[in-house]
């Protein structure tokens, strides 16, 4: 999906069965917390916000000390060149963030952008992923994952997360923008590109049957990844050996998600980055029991969100704050401009 570049102040192994047996049920009064953020920092002034030890972002979860961080992606505006050193300061920044409890799952801006024409230094975005890999998941200085419990990796795509925290399963998934990784490949050889996303589907798709199969006594579901999947172009068909470009990069996953998310019945939550948008709605009246949250960042809403999941709130199972205006997610996706006055009290 296209970013939005500012030039002023902006605002906020083991096996499925074996993790599904050890789900456990909370106590009546026991919520499940974690805390997402995604689509920053793209300013120096976004950036302080996350410098520990005294941004104001980063001060307000080591408060909340969650019991998982999850970031969604874009760690860096998309016209900045994809340097060795830009990886490693932003892990090293993320890794800050929440020590050794936090999962990152890659956006656009991370690798699949860093072919762009306005950017001073182009590399070849396959090339940048392999890079990108190594910093975040192979050699992993800081392990972000470390004090996750029964965290695991999807064998053959590292990426892709599966961990419990009380009754709730999560998974992330490697889902980054411009049509997951098929639009504007500018740099790359583009039938190895392709034949990434068509891996990148193939083993998305199997990570959410996993996911499926490891939650089935879970009493709610959550899935993160980057790409805001639900703002496309529904009319294309979903991408296949013969159309690999003129089509629908999350159709396929986004059907999947639909009819595991009816088969499963209880509540489960898709989170995503991507957008201008800042929401929390339900985004099918034929699957009453899936919810959507487009996270708050890329330039319009500067914030990191606290989640709760709640198993006796039938209504709205899930809830969603803003750690700094601890205001509620609204209910609206709204992709107009918005007030910089929200970011006033945390530069003073």
């Amino acid at each position: 999906m296209m970013k939005w570049t500012l030039f002023f102040v902006p605002l906020i192994f083991l096996s499925s069965s074996a993790l599904a047996s050890d789900v456990t049920h909370p106590t009546a009064e026991k919520s499940t917390q974690f805390v997402v953020i995604g689509d920053m920092p793209y300013t120096d002034t976004e950036s302080a916000l996350l410098e520990h030890p005294d941004g104001a972002i980063a001060k307000a979860i080591k408060a909340l000390n969650p019991p998982a961080l999850i970031h969604l992606g874009d760690f860096k505006r998309g016209r900045l060149s994809c340097t060795d050193e830009l990886y490693k300061d932003n892990y090293r920044q993320i890794a800050h963030l929440n020590p050794h409890k936090t999962v990152y799952t890659p956006g656009d801006n991370d690798w699949a952008d860093c072919d762009r024409f306005n950017i001073s230094a182009r590399y070849d975005e396959l090339e940048r992923l392999n890079t990108l890999r190594q910093i975040f998941f192979y050699q992993d200085q800081f392990e972000l994952t470390k004090n996750i419990p029964g965290l695991i990796r999807q064998e053959g795509f590292i990426e892709n997360a599966l961990w419990k925290i009380d009754p709730v399963v999560f998974a992330t998934l490697h889902i980054p923008g411009n049509n997951n990784g098929r639009h504007e490949i500018l740099r790359s050889n583009i039938e190895e590109a392709l034949d990434g996303a068509d891996h990148r589907d193939q083993s998305n798709g199997k990570w959410l049957q996993q996911l499926f199969a490891a939650a089935e006594s879970a009493q709610a579901i959550v899935i993160a990844f980057h790409a805001d999947m639900f703002d496309f172009d529904h009319d294309k068909p979903a991408c296949s050996a013969e159309n690999r470009t003129e089509c629908d990069g999350y159709r396929m996953i986004r059907e999947l998600i639909k009819i595991k998310a009816l088969q499963f019945k209880k509540p489960v939550l898709v989170i995503h980055g991507d957008t201008l948008a800042y929401c929390l709605n339900q985004p099918y009246t034929g699957v009453p029991n899936l919810w959507r949250l487009n996270a708050p960042g890329d330039i319009k809403y500067v914030d990191a969100s606290q989640i709760l999941f709640n198993p006796e709130n039938k209504t709205m199972p899930f809830t969603v704050t803003g750690l700094l205006d601890r205001k509620p997610a609204p209910a609206v996706c709204n992709d107009s401009f918005f007030d910089l006055s929200i970011l006033l009290p945390f530069l003073k």
